[in-house]
């Protein structure tokens, strides 16, 4: 059960070190190391707040927490950026799990297929992808954005994006906006148990 008490409950240093990796996404000028830093500042609030071990279960977590959906549902309701953010990040659905696709379908897919042909291939191995439930159209919710970013912050980390790529750099530059905006918009940091 999520407890956001909990992260005002840290030792003061290691909120600082979430607070300053959020200092130092905002003052980055390239998108992959500003989302790099955004997500490790993100993650280290999950995890207080879930009290998970892994980020599988405080993903879990966090996409049914009642009160991040609300916040996510108003702001689509009422906040013309955020909801232009998400839309442009949608826009770049689905996003496919890079190992999945390398496993199923080769190393070399994504120099040899267009977009198209790489995404019926991948339907027809079953690869893995985020979001599950979600065609284009539909109005983005909760769960489809945060596991997607979280598609993208995977499928960086484990060193397969590039900032060379142009869709690479679009989708992490999408995600990054998106958690920055949601992160600053609900000032989730600060929120205490209601």
């Amino acid at each position: 059960m999520i407890s956001f008490n909990n992260f005002r409950r840290l030792d003061p240093a290691s909120r600082d070190v979430a607070n300053e990796l959020l200092a130092s996404a905002n003052g980055h000028e390239q998108a992959f190391f500003a989302f790099i830093y955004r997500w490790m500042a993100f993650n280290s609030w999950m995890s207080a707040i879930t009290l998970e071990y892994t980020d599988r279960a405080m993903i879990d977590s966090l996409v049914a927490e009642p009160r991040l959906i609300a916040a996510h549902d108003q702001m689509m309701a009422s906040d013309r950026e955020y909801g232009h953010l998400v839309d442009t990040f949608a826009t770049a659905w689905p996003v496919l799990n890079v190992r999945d696709v390398r496993r199923k379908i080769g190393h070399d897919a994504f120099r040899l297929h267009d977009r198209p042909a790489l995404l019926s291939a991948c339907a027809a191995a079953n690869v893995k992808q985020q979001p599950i439930d979600w065609l284009p159209g539909q109005q983005p919710n909760w769960e489809q954005v945060l596991r997607t970013i979280y598609q993208v912050r995977c499928n960086l980390f484990h060193g397969e994006k590039s900032p060379q790529n142009f869709r690479d750099f679009k989708l992490v530059e999408a995600s990054d906006r998106v958690l920055q905006a949601f992160m600053t918009n609900t000032n989730c940091f600060d929120w205490y148990d209601l």
